[in-house]
């Protein structure tokens, strides 16, 4: 589960914003070309321009740096006040709730797990029970009439596929051969009518012994139908199959609230991060350290436009 105060990082946007600024201060900093011995007038100008510059630049850097302290300050003096320790008393309490209706998911989840083996324990019971004996014995009995019958179903099956597959064959040959050497539209039509014709005649002659194939087999589908009726008839199977029942009913509804804590959890979030964000310290050491990044911005950008001319000036030398 998260911290509550996990979100109050998310407010520290100066450490990101202070890392696209250049440093000034540190030996990696700008570096301005000395003057030349010779220097002209406009060399000299150019050169207390931009040094100048580079001390506004380094000034305004240490302003928002001081800025970023200063929002940080702010927002661990928030942390102690009514509205954000009340969002967080309130991000806390749910927290709390998720944790507890986890665990309640957790002991419905082996619950389940449990009925479910206990489910299985029953319906191999019940196999010992007379009314699924006899169902068993009807079943075997049914399968030894129907295998017979079965086979020779599916013999009679084989035999038509023998019978008509090769017309189908001979037929589909035909319009290929008629097709590659380039044959008139009328004989394509008659060859495809033939193939047509062909593949009725199987799909007719298969109707009547598939027919008789499903007859042969219902008896025992009757059969297997009536084993598995006893074996959830059986009054340990029927309890079995109720506790799970109610088990994953339960497991259904834990999840389904323990989603919604969640969601309430990341609203209570949100609300640590508003009281933060609408504290008057915070609100006012932000602004400033807005407007102290927007100098530092403007300043540097002058600063490099003025080291631009300079250098210019100094390998044109004007």
């Amino acid at each position: 589960m998260r911290n509550p105060t996990h979100c109050v990082i998310d407010t520290l946007e100066s450490r990101r914003l202070m890392s696209a600024s250049p440093d000034f201060h540190g030996p990696g900093g700008p570096h301005i070309p000395p003057l030349p011995a010779n220097a002209t007038a406009l060399d000299q100008a150019n050169y207390a321009a931009v040094t100048a510059e580079l001390a506004i630049v380094q000034g305004d850097q240490s302003t928002v740096e001081a800025d970023s302290a200063a929002v940080q300050a702010a927002i661990q003096a928030a942390l102690t006040t009514t509205p954000v320790t009340t969002a967080q008393a309130t991000l806390t309490a749910a927290i709390a709730k998720a944790n507890g209706d986890r665990t309640t998911v957790q002991t419905d989840q082996t619950a389940v797990h449990n009925d479910k083996q206990a489910l299985e324990t029953a319906e191999q019971a019940a196999l010992s029970d007379a009314s699924v004996t006899a169902a068993q014995a009807a079943l075997v009995a049914a399968e030894a009439t129907a295998k017979p019958l079965v086979q020779a179903d599916l013999s009679a099956i084989q035999a038509v596929y023998v019978a008509d597959e090769p017309a189908i064959d001979t037929a589909q040959h035909q319009l290929w051969v008629d097709i590659r050497s380039g044959a008139v539209s009328t004989v394509i039509a008659a060859d495809q009518a033939a193939v047509t014709a062909a593949e009725n005649k199987l799909s007719t002659d298969l109707t009547a012994p598939t027919a008789k194939l499903t007859s042969d087999e219902a008896p025992v589908q009757t059969a297997e139908a009536a084993v598995q009726t006893a074996i959830n008839a059986d009054p340990g199977v029927v309890a079995a199959q109720a506790a799970l029942t109610a088990a994953q009913g339960a497991l259904t509804a834990a999840n389904s609230l323990l989603t919604t804590d969640y969601a309430a959890i990341g609203t209570a979030e949100g609300a640590v991060q508003t009281a933060i964000n609408a504290d008057p310290g915070v609100t006012a050491a932000k602004a400033a350290l807005t407007t102290a990044q927007g100098d530092l911005t403007a300043a540097n950008m002058q600063f490099q436009m003025d080291l631009s001319t300079y250098v210019a000036d100094l390998k044109a030398g004007i």
